[in-house]
């Protein structure tokens, strides 16, 4: 198999590869250097097969590490991400493993940051829930809450109060706060505590 083209993608450090004058794959130029590929020079397919590879987890990595400077993500939710970019399972698992390993990816300090971020507006339910979907462990949600989280008495006032602000003291507004306050999680104690607060005058 022959080598018939390098075009390069823009202003980046990516190039269109074409084997015998059809599209074969994306490279970075580093890939192009260290495999020493050439134009017009003839390749097994065996060695293509490992330069492809090669190429194709540089672009994961490089793709994932630019999603995770912009946005905080779980191991699922990047797991999620390059499955949809239709990355191989081992370069999905190369990915995980090496952002693992420089500390880009940890479901542990993103459930602290995310707990952090909820606690004020959501109870424990709620943000076990979320953080579930988001594929943390059970276990280091568990973990995390009981760190992060004392009790919420404060918050679910806070909220609460907020709530009736200016609504008529009437026989529903009871129900419509409860509704509302099991809404965002909390438990059935904090959420009475709350309302006998809030409405026992």
């Amino acid at each position: 198999m022959r080598i018939t083209d390098f075009k390069k993608i823009g202003k980046s450090s990516k190039y269109k590869v074409f084997i015998d004058d059809e599209f074969w794959a994306i490279l970075y130029d580093e890939t192009i250097i260290t495999y020493k590929l050439n134009k017009q020079e003839e390749y097994e397919q065996e060695f293509l097969n490992a330069v492809l590879m090669e190429g194709e987890k540089k672009l994961a990595l490089n793709g994932a590490l630019k999603l995770l400077s912009l946005f905080s993500k779980t191991e699922k939710e990047l797991a999620d991400y390059l499955k949809i970019k239709t990355y191989s399972e081992d370069t999905i698992n190369y990915c995980l493993q090496k952002l693992k390993e420089f500390n880009y990816l940890n479901d542990e300090f993103y459930a602290k940051n995310f707990i952090n971020a909820k606690k004020k507006t959501k109870g424990k339910k709620a943000i076990e829930y979320e953080l579930k979907l988001k594929g943390v462990s059970d276990e280091i949600i568990k973990k995390t809450l009981s760190e992060m989280i004392e009790n919420q008495q404060d918050d679910v006032l806070n909220l609460a109060r907020k709530f009736i602000k200016n609504k008529d003291n009437d026989l529903k507004l009871k129900e419509k706060l409860f509704r509302h306050l099991a809404s965002k999680g909390f438990d059935y104690d904090e959420i009475n505590f709350a309302i006998n607060e809030v409405l026992k005058k």
